[in-house]
């Protein structure tokens, strides 16, 4: 019979756990990307039905990167609020995974909480950090706040289908230890 010892049965434990934070980084990457992507096309849409460019929501994010109080329309900035959006969404994909997917197991709680992560997310970035430093995210000529709280929801849920068929046993300790 093989003996396990509590300092072995920790190390695979660990090991394991790592494992599963990797796959959570990576599924939390392109969760991040994907939902990123449809959130910025919708946005796009939502701005023409406005009058607006489609390249509207890039030139917007793009003052972010800049720390600009205001867009400035040019070819340059419309690439630099597409990286920054992504780049963003991307991180808060793996935020999710870090922070939510291991502490929930089942699907309408994890529904739940993508919905909830996306207003946080609209909370944090919008009025928050949109108030004190980046002041068109909540200027009244700046985003539609409605459409936003919609659209940050809407990103949340979007990362749940990316985490459903996870492992449910890597983050958990073993169990038992033989001696």
């Amino acid at each position: 019979m093989n003996t396990v010892t509590r300092q072995q049965a920790r190390e695979a434990w660990i090991a394991r756990l790592l494992g599963g934070f990797g796959e959570r980084m990576t599924r939390g990457t392109v969760a991040g990307l994907g939902s990123g992507l449809v959130f910025l096309l919708a946005t796009m849409g939502f701005v023409t039905t406005k009058g607006l460019p489609a390249v509207a929501p890039m030139i917007d994010i793009s003052t972010i990167f800049h720390g600009q109080d205001k867009p400035v329309p040019s070819p340059e900035n419309v690439v630099v609020g597409l990286v920054t959006h992504l780049t963003l969404a991307m991180l808060f994909g793996i935020g999710f995974a870090i922070v939510v997917v291991p502490v929930l197991r089942r699907l309408p709680l994890l529904v739940a909480s993508g919905v909830a992560y996306g207003l946080l997310l609209y909370i944090v970035n919008f009025q928050i950090l949109g108030r004190t430093l980046f002041p068109w995210f909540t200027n009244p000529q700046g985003p539609n706040q409605g459409f936003e709280i919609f659209i940050h929801a809407v990103f949340g849920l979007l990362l749940v289908p990316f985490f459903l068929d996870r492992p449910r046993t890597q983050d958990r300790p073993p169990a038992e230890v033989r001696r």
